[in-house]
């Protein structure tokens, strides 16, 4: 007997696929849903605001307006850090609500920037977006462990489903980018039909959102009554998490630094824009094969080792790529390696975080993270952007910063065991 291929019967397989893995009755098969319901929303967001706002940016002003924009990306997490974090920790029924919250707060802002895009309101608008976004990223981390069976004590599970939700937002993402772009450069549409199409994958993460309530809705008073709040972290899981989170950041850091010393250097040297487009998919190509190697290492080494790892990776190659020759191609292949070492680092990092503490510091030691991880990249993005380094002292430096993040966390660390008292040496995974 021959074996045909069938197109219908090769659709009945994807679809089969994708009805198990978005699965309506599994709490995990809804939140890969508002993974990627909320991620294309923000492509669609970031397509729409640069069509209308950064297309026209002259070359003279770029340095200003880049400067502004890394100012204006810090605002939704001084803002969510203080007042959204706390109510995380209220309990899995308010994180649930704040899901549900993101998507309705994010359908009225983008109904209002439809009407006000060439107006200064979009501003204020777009501010309520991103707050709303950044709100729902922060409940996500916090609702992975509750979502997704614990599988012994290590819970490699949670670097899995990190891993999952990371590729299915960045494919979601492309794809609702990919529309956006074509929907802009269409005649006769423009920006605002992309926050028209935006309204559709929010309205159905609002509709996810409000099934993800109904499980709680039989709620006890009395298990109403004790999600109150929890003393803040503390203890050795908590200093292990604060230490790896230094590493993440200054690695977070590198990254926005280069995307702009890149950025800068290939203007400055009259460059293609293929060869940033180039850099930009090799760095995008890499943060997805992170996705595939970081589960894989964790049955190898510990979360802290992977972080120290990923670091350590683009530390070596930022040293290679600033002694090549010629740096274009290495600069390419420079992005790849940050790719892959800033997103493994992260994804094993909130597994770390997930792991180590109890759920109910989940929000806001999540919300104070992601702030510090942005920080770092605007931090990072701002050197690039009011300096004039060329590409070989960018990356020189990012070897410098490398080395003293790595010998930071393992000076750190000695400390840190040396004051609890632990005499044992260091784990077998370095």
């Amino acid at each position: 007997m021959s074996n045909h291929y069938s197109p219908r019967s090769s659709l009945a397989r994807v679809r089969t696929w994708l009805q198990a893995y978005f699965n309506t009755a599994l709490p995990v098969g809804a939140l890969r849903r508002l993974q990627a319901l909320s991620l294309a929303s923000d492509a669609l967001m970031t397509v729409a605001l640069a069509g209308s706002l950064f297309f026209s940016i002259s070359p003279g002003e770029a340095r200003s307006k880049i400067t502004a924009y890394l100012l204006f990306t810090m605002a939704p997490f001084a803002i969510m850090a203080p007042f959204v974090a706390p109510l995380l920790d209220r309990g899995a029924l308010v994180r649930r609500k704040v899901v549900a919250g993101s998507a309705l707060a994010r359908i009225a802002a983008v109904t209002g920037m439809i009407f006000s895009l060439q107006s200064l309101a979009v501003f204020p608008l777009a501010l309520i977006s991103l707050v709303a976004s950044k709100a729902y990223l922060v409940a996500k981390s916090s609702l992975v462990p509750e979502v997704v069976p614990q599988e012994g004590p290590d819970s490699k599970t949670f670097i899995q489903t990190n891993a999952n939700l990371t590729l299915l937002g960045a494919v979601a993402g492309g794809v609702a980018a990919a529309i956006g772009a074509g929907i802009l450069k269409t005649p006769f549409l423009g920006a605002s039909w992309d926050l028209i199409v935006e309204l559709i994958p929010l309205t159905l993460m609002l509709r996810e959102g409000l099934q993800l309530l109904r499980p709680f809705r039989t709620q006890t008073r009395q298990q109403r009554r004790h999600s109150r709040p929890a003393p803040g972290p503390s203890g050795p899981g908590y200093a292990t998490t604060l230490l790896l989170s230094l590493m993440v950041a200054a690695v977070r850091g590198q990254v926005g630094f280069f995307a702009l010393v890149l950025a800068f250097a290939l203007k400055n040297s009259h460059s293609p824009t293929w060869v940033y487009g180039a850099a930009l998919a090799s760095s995008t190509l890499g943060s997805a094969l992170a996705t595939q190697i970081t589960p894989r290492l964790r049955h190898l080494v510990k979360e802290s080792s992977i972080v120290a790892v990923s670091a350590g990776a683009i530390g070596v190659a930022s040293v290679l790529a600033a002694s090549s020759d010629p740096h274009r191609g290495a600069a390419i292949v420079l992005s790849f390696v940050i790719g892959i070492g800033a997103q493994s680092g992260k994804i094993a990092f909130d597994a770390d975080v997930q792991h180590e503490l109890v759920v109910q510091h989940y929000g806001r030691t999540f919300a104070k993270y992601e702030s510090s991880f942005q920080l770092a990249w605007v931090l990072g993005a701002l050197i690039a952007a009011t300096s004039r380094f060329n590409l070989q002292t960018g990356e020189s430096l990012l070897g410098t910063t490398s080395v003293l993040a790595i010998a930071s966390y393992l000076i750190a660390s000695a400390a840190l065991r040396h004051s609890s008292g632990e005499s044992a040496p260091p784990s077998e995974d370095w």
